[in-house]
């Protein structure tokens, strides 16, 4: 199993000290991957909702400080040497593919082969609009980009004439220190199950549950078989929620925010359910929490699993 900790990349607690320090205590205490979100620019909402809030709405301390994921990741990789680096989840169809490849192949060299590339079509229509790209066609081009970027880091030369982009003969480098730096693909629907097959090397659902995982193996396997891929043993890392408090997990809390014992258990679960891998998230996004959450896990759950 491989376990790694969202950093706190939003919000009043996010800078140069948080990232500091959380990166120091995941090199020392072996944590597996240091993951960043991702949100470029937050209009005011009139008709999407924010899946990772009950009341769908984003802090307003998120909306005041929100650092980018090539910022954080390319600085951690300077004051890092094992701990590998992802995105969870970068928005791929509010980005330019050609760009996003050479960003992620030149991160993958500056981190000595230590990228995670997490990929997602995104919820917020406003930030679409903002940016100037197009919301409804989003899970398209979000495909037509990953061939892209997948040829642009294989081929010496590339050609493309797809729907959004045409060039001939196109040359980028350096080229990624991972033959392909692994693609994670966030979502929980059919169609992002379908973007596992045929891109895929890692499924990386957001807030699911394990009968949720099992619920979704016999689609996920038919997306792989469908495109020629064996699906025995495929790497699932699911994105969710880690607290330590006195009870255990409350109405509207996941099964992994509770007391030690009951994180053991859900994380049994998901393992018996398929996962591989689990990317945390500090719900309470402070350092003091962060870095307590961090050795709690290492000395009260990680010996048990």
């Amino acid at each position: 199993m491989h376990y790694g900790i969202s950093v706190i990349v939003r919000g009043n607690a996010a800078g140069p000290e948080t990232f500091d320090e959380t990166a120091e205590r995941a090199e020392a205490d072996g944590w597996d991957c240091l993951w960043a979100s991702d949100h470029l620019i937050m209009p005011e909402m009139s008709v999407s909702r924010y899946p990772g809030r009950a009341d769908g709405q984003l802090p307003e301390a998120w909306r005041r400080t929100y650092y980018q994921p090539f910022s954080v990741l390319n600085y951690l990789a300077a004051r890092t040497r094992h701990v590998r680096l992802g995105m969870s989840v970068l928005i791929l169809p509010m980005r330019n593919p050609p760009e996003v490849a050479a960003q992620v192949a030149e991160m993958d060299r500056l981190s000595h082969g230590r990228v995670n590339f997490g990929v997602g079509v995104g919820w917020y229509r406003e930030e679409f609009e903002a940016l100037g790209y197009t919301f409804e066609d989003r899970g398209a081009r979000t495909d037509d980009g990953l061939a892209m970027i997948k040829a642009l880091w294989s081929q010496e030369k590339t050609s493309v004439d797809g729907p959004y982009y045409h060039f001939r003969n196109a040359e980028i480098g350096p080229k990624p220190a991972q033959t392909n730096p692994p693609i994670y693909i966030g979502g929980n629907t059919r169609a992002a199950l379908r973007r596992v097959g045929r891109f895929g090397d890692v499924w990386h659902p957001f807030k699911i549950s394990p009968q949720g995982i099992s619920d979704a193996k016999p689609a996920l396997f038919e997306a792989l078989e469908k495109a020629g891929r064996a699906h025995q043993d495929f790497p699932i890392a699911p994105k969710i929620p880690l607290t330590f408090q006195p009870d255990p997990p409350r109405d509207g809390q996941a099964s992994t925010e509770g007391r030690p014992r009951d994180i053991i258990d859900a994380l049994k679960r998901y393992q018996d359910a398929g996962a591989t891998e689990f990317c945390f998230d500090i719900m309470t996004e402070t350092l003091a929490v962060a870095l307590d959450t961090m050795s709690r896990f290492v000395q009260e759950v990680r010996p048990h699993l």
